[in-house]
């Protein structure tokens, strides 16, 4: 069993529950990492890399027990993402000492749609600092992410990063309606690229790749298939 701000913050709200959360495809056997089910299993594939850029998961606790979020999958790459849950009121304790932190550039990663008509400062490109780059991806639906930036004033301060719509371009799992509207990993791995990471943006490109064929093996009760991600990914397992 692995261990990360991802399943730790699962593991605990599932504590607290008093009903399980039912998904699509209850009746699924599921592996209980990575929520594929066990015939489809995509744990040996979990890869490790590392970044000059920070991640923060800003989560809507519903995204926790669905077995289509995708930002538990940045925090299997770059394990030292932290992960929190959304409050309208304040800041979750530990985000507020990051936002604080005078080492860090801290930007909230949002659509350029969901800004055009606010107050809020919006970048384009990464400031070239010193200062550690620290990227707060809010992981929900488009309703969930638009109320929690909206409803939250502790997040007014934070300027927004709009990233470019053409930069990726994958998912086939949930489609959000809208070509310019990303899932979690899609826009880390945006990010990644407008930071010039190329090779950690690549390691999670190929795992949100087996994260696609899987899950769409579960969905169709079939075998996935190994293939080009898999193997690229072979060589980046840690030891």
């Amino acid at each position: 069993m692995y261990s990360t701000a991802f399943t730790r913050l699962r593991d605990r709200e599932l504590a607290k529950s008093t009903k399980p959360f039912l998904a699509k495809g209850k009746s699924v056997k599921r592996c209980a990492q990575c929520q594929m089910a066990e015939y489809a299993c995509m744990c040996p594939w979990r890869p490790v890399a590392e970044s000059r850029v920070d991640f923060v998961l800003l989560l809507h606790r519903k995204e926790l027990f669905k077995p289509t979020n995708t930002g538990r999958l940045i925090v299997d790459v770059f394990p030292e993402t932290r992960a929190f849950l959304w409050n309208r009121l304040e800041a979750p304790e530990g985000l507020k000492a990051i936002l604080e932190d005078p080492e860090r550039d801290c930007f909230i990663v949002f659509p350029a749609d969901g800004t055009e008509n606010c107050a809020r400062h919006v970048v384009r490109d990464l400031p070239q600092t010193q200062k550690r780059t620290t990227l707060i991806l809010l992981d929900g639906t488009w309703k969930q992410c638009s109320r929690m930036i909206g409803l939250s004033r502790w997040l007014d301060k934070v300027p927004c990063l709009s990233l470019p719509e053409t930069l990726v371009r994958s998912y086939s799992v949930r489609d959000s309606g809208r070509s310019h509207r990303f899932s979690t990993a899609e826009a880390a791995i945006s990010c990644l690229l407008l930071a010039d990471e190329a090779e950690p943006a690549d390691t999670l490109r190929h795992y949100f790749s087996v994260f696609n064929q899987h899950y769409l093996a579960t969905r169709g009760c079939y075998l996935p298939e190994p293939g080009e991600s898999h193997e690229a990914l072979a060589s980046r397992l840690p030891e």
